[in-house]
């Protein structure tokens, strides 16, 4: 290989470097809830209008385990019906964490406890 593209190689493979490094370093993390956490009767619809949450940023669901709360990222059908059955991501581990890696609509919510206001919807 010639020397000039040899380093035109290793310049692009340099600024690949830094574009993925920067995307990275610009996720940000958000705990569902704030300080309230994932809980009933919490208004998330407020919640989630008040960041500006990202394609790449991360959701930290923090819960009771020992009640009978879950996380369920689900379809927007499943979320109209409050059904968690076959969701995309579901834990009930008290410690829930979700990176948002796709566009578009996301859904979670709480099996059972949709009457209690444990759901709410992000774009990103």
């Amino acid at each position: 290989m010639h020397p000039m593209a040899s380093s035109k190689v290793k310049f692009v493979a340099l600024i690949l470097i830094m574009i993925c490094y920067a995307r990275s370093s610009l996720a940000a993390e958000y705990t569902v809830g704030d300080q309230l956490g994932w809980r009933p009767l919490v208004n998330y619809y407020s919640w989630v209008r008040s960041k500006s949450i990202k394609l790449g940023d991360t959701l930290v669901f923090n819960y009771d385990a020992t009640t009978d709360y879950s996380v369920a990222e689900v379809t927007q059908y499943k979320f109209i019906a409050c059904n968690a059955s076959n969701a995309k991501f579901f834990d009930n581990s008290g410690h829930s964490v979700i990176t948002l890696t796709e566009p578009g609509q996301h859904y979670f919510m709480a099996e059972a406890h949709c009457s209690d206001q444990m759901v709410f919807s992000v774009l990103v």
